[in-house]
């Protein structure tokens, strides 16, 4: 189950990164919109992959997500600069960081990873 809502979190990023906005040209000449396209599908599918390891039960993939949720959680600071969509879906990896924390270093569930 966790599985899929990191996947629906990510979708719900990945629409949300090229939702229509205006464009600040400055900024489109400086970086190149094909390196940044790029380097965004990069990291995503970098994602996709830990999270398909990450529910057959590796252990570097729990590193992975939990290093992932800190980031998550320290997102929660920078949101009052973002749009509402950007919000909502920022708040939900917020909170899904802040569960991952405490849910991943339970008992069980490391003794889950460890034998996988």
């Amino acid at each position: 189950m966790t599985g899929w809502i990191m996947i629906a979190l990510n979708v719900a990023g990945w629409i949300l990164e090229y939702w229509p906005q205006r464009a600040d040209p400055a900024h489109l000449r400086e970086f190149g919109v094909a390196s940044l396209v790029l380097i965004s599908v990069a990291i995503r599918i970098t994602a996709f992959v830990c999270i398909y390891y990450f529910v057959r039960g590796r252990n570097w993939a729990r590193v992975a997500v939990l290093l992932t949720s800190v980031l998550a959680v320290l997102g929660l600071f920078r949101l009052y600069h973002e749009a509402t969509a950007h919000r909502i879906n920022g708040v939900a990896w917020g909170t899904l960081g802040v569960f991952f924390l405490y849910w991943l270093n339970t008992h069980p569930i490391r003794e889950f990873f460890k034998h996988n």
